[in-house]
């Protein structure tokens, strides 16, 4: 058999009514193009859902209040503190160091009343879940805030109404308080 041969003997064998494929990369082009053709269209499924799912999310209602004040804070520019987001606001409280004056709220009085006999590191005016709660939030602890600040741990924090340490709910102190708990804190 002479090479001549061999090459006829291979078109005979495929036959006149079988075209040759083509490949691309060694895949056969009818595959190739059924590959993309169902990616096409998982992709447009999976982007059909993402706007689906997002656009429902975004009718959802928050704890939190839009305003030009910020994000995280009402329409008296005080910050929107829920339990999700307390421990947040007390680290972020404790990193910057900021104490607010006591205008006409006497936070150890407060303490006092709540049975609470640790000391004042931080207190901060904020409004108090999706109802808009106005309220204090004491964060205290048997160490000092550079203490804090520093090492880090585990540190008290108390939610109580503007009421709490004037003596308007002497029978239940427990009124006053709209959340108490520990925080966990990191150091700087």
């Amino acid at each position: 058999m002479t090479p001549r041969d061999v090459r006829l003997g291979a078109a005979r064998r495929a036959g006149p009514g079988w075209p040759r494929v083509r490949s691309v990369l060694g895949i056969p082009l009818p595959m190739m193009i059924l590959a993309l053709i169902i990616a096409a269209l998982l992709g447009l499924q999976l982007a059909n859902a993402l706007e689906k799912a997002t656009t429902s999310a975004s009718n959802m209602s928050g704890a939190s209040v839009d305003s030009a004040a910020g994000t995280g804070k009402n329409s008296a520019g005080l910050p929107v503190v829920t339990e999700a987001t307390l421990g947040t606001e007390v680290q972020r409280l404790v990193d910057s160091g900021t104490i607010q004056p006591m205008t006409s709220f006497d936070a150890a009085q407060c303490l006092r009343e709540q049975g609470i006999t640790e000391s004042i590191l931080i207190m901060e005016e904020v409004s108090w879940g999706g109802e808009d709660t106005s309220g204090w939030l004491l964060v205290h602890g048997p160490v000092d805030r550079e203490t804090l600040r520093a090492n880090g741990g585990i540190i008290s924090a108390t939610v109580v109404l503007p009421t709490c340490g004037t003596g308007a709910s002497e029978d239940d102190p427990g009124q006053d308080r709209l959340w108490a708990g520990h925080v966990t804190i990191g150091s700087l």
